[in-house]
């Protein structure tokens, strides 16, 4: 899984090494290091993947395993080559695949088509990175060759339209996976095990299906490979069932393991996906799979499976589906995690100290809040956190709601039971003004007290019903029951779609209005859950989508809407309201006069994710624990 964390020139760096050895530490029995190419001359997936395609990168790939090996674990390489999907950053010139692509627009080349002389040497490559991989001390080897990759391109009907040696036949376009698999078993020797990643399906029209990979795995298995990892989809148009959003259900492709390993004859690995001990041990019980594959959850806890086998499962730090590690990559930036501020600054992390005997307030119990008082209680301060709401949770109870979002509670719980773990002292249906938390006579206060409604300008009267989305979501508002009237929701935002979907399970119709196209809905979602959000949206026989249209007035039941074509009205229950939150919050003037250090957090302080809301809170608390204010008099202590 990449990480980002390599070199321009693909060394593997001081980070690479402590990123790596913090999951080996943590107690996986095998760890398989980030795709790392076997030809740059070709490209690389991205600027800082790693590669083993020059004698002088040995020496820092024989570290990291050293280093991997020190804590315990074993120890695996993932070869690659991109093929098409090479960083244009990364080349000199067009990228080269399988066969020619010619753009659509005006027919000019998008890619090459590699000759006979260079896939022999591409098929060298491999070989000769295995051989190093081998003398760096690798127990072991993965070919990638899944998510459309060269080796998967080289498989496609899709990719390969060649009709030579190496393309034609579904039994043509298996000679260079076939070849790169010889070419890497011989230089593994027989004592070390070759491991070969595939998409079961890449679930395109015309592209690679199940049935096919039933067919294929066989033949792998004949030319040398010894397990099948297996995972799904294609980069190109479908990453969605790569990169999996939260609304995928945890454990769906366990059915096509099962099947693979049914016709495999060696031991299968899968991404499941499997987010807790006892979906594995259920998948491994049941025959779906012999080893479980472990990506992002070991970002979010790099002890998973120590705490997995000591029984500590409450004690795990779940991953979510969030995707806001993929976010970070999409971006080019290293490797990071909503939930798990260190990972990925493994290196740069140091630990949390400096309370001493110092108080420290935390006003707000959102995902920044709750993850600020537990740093604050490690940190060594008397730690109190207050939240006017009887529960914990904030706006994290508001992304949660929506249906096939609640993964988000797997984080709400873990944190709920950290807190009572702690010494935090938790005041929960307590309001706070300026003035009481001054009264408390904090040394440091963080605020992280959420975003405010925004004010949206609306023509209404006394019998207009108006409600907020982020209340509904929240239950601190309530709606009649369904009737021969739609609900209309204003807004076509992440929260606004969200609440669109969120009625129409729970039967009522709606009308959803919002300003922009409707290409545009939920556009600040991330990428692979709104995918998906927009084509359920796009098949509610429940909902209708009114685009590029704003609400002129609310009377009563009768809701005006303006569009290009002219005025619109329609009779409803309800308008719930979707248009935005804003940051701030009404602290910060008070402790400022007083000369109590503090921070803002979270959407309080901008708008964003819950991986803003935790790692802000990570650097706040790190800020303030070096805050040593001079003593105060009349502090109230």
């Amino acid at each position: 899984m990449s990480s980002g964390l390599g070199s321009p020139e693909g060394r593997v760096t001081p980070d690479s090494l402590e990123y790596y050895r913090a999951r080996a530490a943590g107690g996986a029995g095998l760890i398989t290091v980030e795709f790392t190419c076997v030809d740059t001359r070709y490209g690389r997936a991205e600027m800082a993947q790693l590669a083993l395609d020059q004698d002088e990168f040995i020496d820092g790939h024989r570290g990291l395993v050293k280093a991997m090996k020190d804590e315990g674990a074993g120890t695996a390489l993932q070869l690659h080559l991109p093929g098409q999907l090479a960083d244009p950053r990364t080349l000199q010139g067009l990228p080269s695949g399988p066969s020619i692509v010619l753009s659509r627009r005006d027919g000019t080349p998008q890619c090459l088509a590699f000759s006979e002389e260079e896939v022999h040497g591409l098929v060298r490559a491999f070989g000769s990175a295995t051989e190093r991989a081998v003398e760096a001390g690798y127990d072991a080897i993965e070919l990638h060759g899944a998510h459309g990759y060269l080796l998967m391109a080289f498989l496609s009907p899709l990719k390969n339209t060649r009709d030579d040696f190496w393309g034609g036949d579904e039994t043509r376009r298996l000679n260079f996976p076939l070849a790169v698999i010889r070419a890497v078993k011989a230089a593994l020797g027989p004592d070390k095990p070759l491991i070969y990643r595939l998409s079961s399906t890449d679930y395109l029209p015309g592209g690679i299906t199940l049935e096919d990979t039933l067919r294929i795995v066989p033949r792998l298995v004949a030319a040398g490979v010894d397990a099948i990892h297996v995972s799904t989809g294609n980069i190109e148009g479908s990453l969605d069932m790569t990169i999996d959003p939260m609304s995928m259900p945890e454990g769906w492709r366990l059915d096509h393991c099962r099947a693979i390993r049914d016709v495999a004859g060696v031991p299968v690995l899968g991404v499941g996906p499997v987010r807790w001990p006892a979906t594995g041990e259920t998948a491994i019980r049941e025959g779906a799979l012999d080893i479980v594959a472990l990506g992002r959850p070991l970002l979010a806890d790099p002890f998973w499976a120590r705490k997995a086998l000591s029984g500590r499962v409450k004690d795990i730090r779940p991953c979510t589906n969030c995707n806001w590690c993929f976010d970070r990559i999409l971006r080019h930036e290293t490797i990071a995690c909503a939930e798990n501020p260190v990972a990925g600054y493994e290196r740069i992390s140091r630990a949390l100290s400096g309370g001493g005997e110092r108080k420290a307030i935390v006003v707000g119990g959102g995902p920044g809040g709750m993850a600020a008082a537990l740093d604050f209680a490690a940190a060594g301060f008397s730690t109190e956190l207050y939240e006017t709401r009887r529960e914990l949770g904030g706006g994290l109870i508001a992304s949660a709601t929506p249906p096939l979002k609640d993964k988000l509670f797997w984080y709400l719980d873990y944190l709920k039971e950290r807190l009572a773990e702690s010494a935090v002292t938790v005041h929960c249906g307590h309001k706070l003004d300026p003035g009481a938390v001054v009264a408390l006579a904090p040394d440091v206060v963080l605020l992280a007290t959420g975003a405010r409604a925004a004010n949206f300008p609306l023509q209404t009267d006394a019998r207009a019903r108006i409600v907020s989305a982020y209340d509904l979501l929240m239950s601190e508002a309530d709606l009649p029951p369904p009737n021969t009237l739609p609900v209309v929701v204003y807004g076509g935002g992440e929260t606004g779609c969200e609440t669109a979907e969120y009625l129409t399970e729970r039967g009522y119709s709606v009308v959803l209005v919002t300003r922009s196209p409707a290409r545009q809905l939920a556009r600040s979602a991330e990428p692979m859950y709104r995918k998906q959000l927009r084509a359920r949206l796009a098949n509610n026989m429940a909902l209708t989508i009114v685009e590029n249209a704003t609400i002129a007035s609310v009377c009563g039941e009768t809701v005006r809407i303006e569009v290009a074509a002219g005025g619109m009205e329609i009779s409803c229950t309800c308008v719930v309201m979707a248009q935005g939150r804003e940051s701030g919050t009404d602290f910060d003037i008070a402790l400022s006069r007083q000369g109590i250090p503090f921070s803002v957090v979270g959407d309080a302080q901008s708008i964003g994710r819950i991986g803003d809301a935790v790692h802000a809170a990570r650097r706040a608390v790190l800020h303030l624990s070096d805050s040593h204010p001079p003593a105060r008099p009349n502090r109230g202590v």
